[in-house]
């Protein structure tokens, strides 16, 4: 079985391989000149776009621009541009100019598991918002996805709800890939982060991958049939839980996932 996955993988790499070299040769064609700025200004866009892909797609408090405006964070970068790992220097964290963090050192090691235990209003939630909205100086390569919030109650089956979501990033990713060839060309950079974002989210399995991992977090296959408005709330932060899980991000941001 995992030759056959990987088989399909590598067929979906050679189609969109295929597809930029026929991008290219049709941009080519038309001799088309495109400016410099115009290149540095679509890559641009594209960086900011995949930064706030996975945040954007679930994250409540990310959208709050009120919250935006009395949170205030400084830090460096301490691990390198590249690494997986984030590790953030002289860190500090207010609200509301209520001094939350001051001056620490934060150390995420990828793979690995963290938990925030502190009272209420200490600022478990704040922190987590502010990773989330890239406040920070966290790597453009590092994807995240922020649930805060259970699935919104709707006519689409469970299912549906968790394979949705996943696939309008991946739409959102090919839309990328497209603006990138036209105005930057096959060889730009940037492309191979978003074709490997792709490759990660394996548009291919889709509707199997979600159900395995709604299954394994308590559903039955009449519960997968069943729409979200008919699901109470715990169940409908289980539909939420599986869309992070689906989306596979590098950094998953839970903000009381079990409080319902």
């Amino acid at each position: 079985m995992p030759k056959k996955d990987d088989e399909v993988k590598k067929s979906a790499k050679e189609k969109r391989q295929e597809k930029a070299r026929l991008k290219a040769g049709a941009v080519a064609s038309k001799e088309k000149v495109v400016e410099v700025d115009e290149v540095g200004e679509a890559v641009a866009s594209a960086s900011a776009q995949l930064k706030m892909l996975g945040a954007s797609s679930t994250s409540k408090s990310v959208g709050d621009l009120e919250l935006a405006k009395a949170r205030n964070s400084t830090g460096v970068l301490g691990s390198h541009p590249l690494s997986r790992d984030l590790k953030i220097l002289s860190f500090s964290l207010s609200l509301h100019g209520k001094r939350l963090i001051e001056d620490t050192t934060l150390e995420l090691s990828y793979g690995n598991r963290y938990g925030l235990i502190g009272a209420n209003g200490s600022g478990k939630s704040t922190f987590l918002t502010t990773l989330a909205s890239r406040e920070l100086p966290i790597p453009d390569h590092i994807d995240i996805f922020h649930l805060d919030e259970e699935a919104e109650p709707s006519d689409r089956t469970a299912l549906q709800a968790v394979v949705d979501v996943v696939q309008k990033q991946v739409e959102t990713l090919e839309a990328l890939s497209e603006e990138i060839l036209e105005t930057a060309g096959p060889d730009a950079e940037i492309l191979q982060d978003i074709y490997d974002r792709i490759d990660r989210l394996d548009p291919n399995t889709f509707e199997m991958r979600a159900t395995e991992i709604l299954i394994g977090l308590g559903f039955s296959q009449a519960f997968l049939a069943k729409r979200t408005r008919d699901l109470s709330g715990g169940w409908r932060m289980r539909v939420a839980l599986g869309r992070a899980l689906l989306s596979q991000p590098a950094l998953l941001l839970l903000d009381e996932p079990t409080n319902h």
